[in-house]
């Protein structure tokens, strides 16, 4: 089990992660479970995603689907968040000059 808040996913918008903000990533990513997914695994991830309230866990089945899924439709600097996210690194909002 993991715990991931897609609400409040830190997103860097730079490769050397100088800007950091947190984005609400819920429906987004909902929506790509729900277009590009297969079986009721998926449509009920993508609805659970969605209708996420803050640290939400995630069954190990689920956490497989999300990154198999994000590793194929998304882009790379979501990639890195979502990685940061499920393995609890924390890092802050930054602007870093």
């Amino acid at each position: 089990m993991k715990k991931i808040n897609f609400e409040k996913i830190l997103v860097a918008s730079d490769i050397a992660r100088k800007h950091c903000e947190n984005k609400d990533c819920r429906e987004s990513f909902a929506n790509i479970l729900y277009a590009n997914g297969s079986g009721i695994a998926a449509h009920a991830l993508a609805l659970k995603i969605y209708n996420s309230k803050g640290d939400t866990e995630y069954s190990d089945e689920e956490v497989n689907l999300i990154i198999e899924h994000a590793n194929v439709f998304c882009k790379p600097f979501f990639i890195d968040a979502l990685n940061r996210a499920i393995n609890n690194q924390p890092e802050e909002v930054t602007d870093k000059k």
